[in-house]
């Protein structure tokens, strides 16, 4: 599978999760909506 098929399309709901933020906290996604309109980044790192 490569990356382009594996992503979600427009229109498309993501289910709902939750992780640690940058500073340990939990963030959970639909808590967040709740908020207003969202941007993910999702960064591998190595450090």
């Amino acid at each position: 599978m490569d990356a382009t098929s594996a992503g979600l399309r427009t229109g498309q709901q993501m289910e709902n999760f939750e992780l640690p933020d940058e500073e340990s906290r939990p963030f959970e996604l639909y808590e967040r909506l709740r908020q207003g309109p969202l941007v993910l980044v999702f960064y591998r790192g190595d450090w």
